[in-house]
């Protein structure tokens, strides 16, 4: 078997292994493409493939995109974007990793945000597969719902994170670092989930958003068909399990 099959092989099979296991995390969406309005925070940022999930009352979503001049992400056309490892310097010269995970929120009436609706986003640091979802890092945007100059609540949040950016393994009120010491290593191959989820005010999961992203070796282009019918079954067991 080619070597870039058998490593898409890999993949698929550890997605499958991450479904029967509860803890990691597999991608999960209602939507599969572009979202159209989303900038991801920058006018320069591509608006790649995104993770969508539409609930009553809002919208969530996540995707992984290069970081400037960095090689372009591909994806499996369901939740897992395929970077390369190393570094770059943005024009102001701050170093960053060659990707970036975008969020995106709006919630349709702005009332929501009164009645205690609030978003986390959950990263990984650790390039090992499948790390479980109670060590990632959260960065809590609870307070993104703020009065904006002409008096009137935002109803938009979104912006770009890369996982070099310092604050994201520094604790603060807003930051919670992933657990177990794991610090990102922007060189390394590596296997990264992350998670973006709403919650009611007594703080029940409403939905989320969850993408993976696999840094070092592409499968060719072929395997990508597999890959994406593989984790598309997953996600459709996965609804059918949870409407069940």
């Amino acid at each position: 078997m080619h070597t870039m099959s058998r490593i898409g092989m890999s993949l698929l099979l550890g997605a499958v292994s991450a479904f029967a296991t509860a803890a990691p995390v597999s991608p999960e969406y209602t939507s599969f493409g572009p979202l159209a309005g989303a900038t991801y925070g920058g006018s320069g940022i591509p608006n790649n493939p995104s993770a969508i999930t539409y609930r009553e009352g809002f919208t969530i979503a996540l995707t992984a995109h290069q970081r400037y001049d960095a090689p372009k992400l591909l994806n499996d056309g369901a939740g897992t974007y395929f970077a390369t490892p190393g570094t770059t310097l943005s024009p102001k010269n701050v170093l960053g990793s060659t990707w970036n995970v975008g969020y995106y929120v709006h919630v349709d009436q702005p009332t929501f945000a009164e009645s205690g609706l609030s978003f986390k986003l959950f990263y990984d640091l650790d390039a090992g597969m499948n790390t479980d979802e109670d060590k990632l890092g959260v960065l809590n945007l609870d307070t993104f719902f703020a009065i904006g100059a002409g008096g009137t609540a935002l109803d938009t949040k979104q912006d770009s994170q890369n996982m070099l950016f310092a604050f994201l393994a520094t604790p603060s009120p807003l930051v919670t670092p992933p657990t177990g010491g794991a610090s990102f290593n922007p060189q390394a191959n590596g296997h990264y989930s992350f998670i973006l989820a709403a919650y009611n005010g007594q703080g029940d999961e409403l939905g989320r958003s969850a993408i993976n992203v696999q840094v070092g070796e592409v499968p060719e282009p072929g395997v990508f068909a597999l890959l994406g019918l593989g984790a598309a079954g997953l996600v459709a067991a996965r609804r059918r399990k949870q409407h069940a």
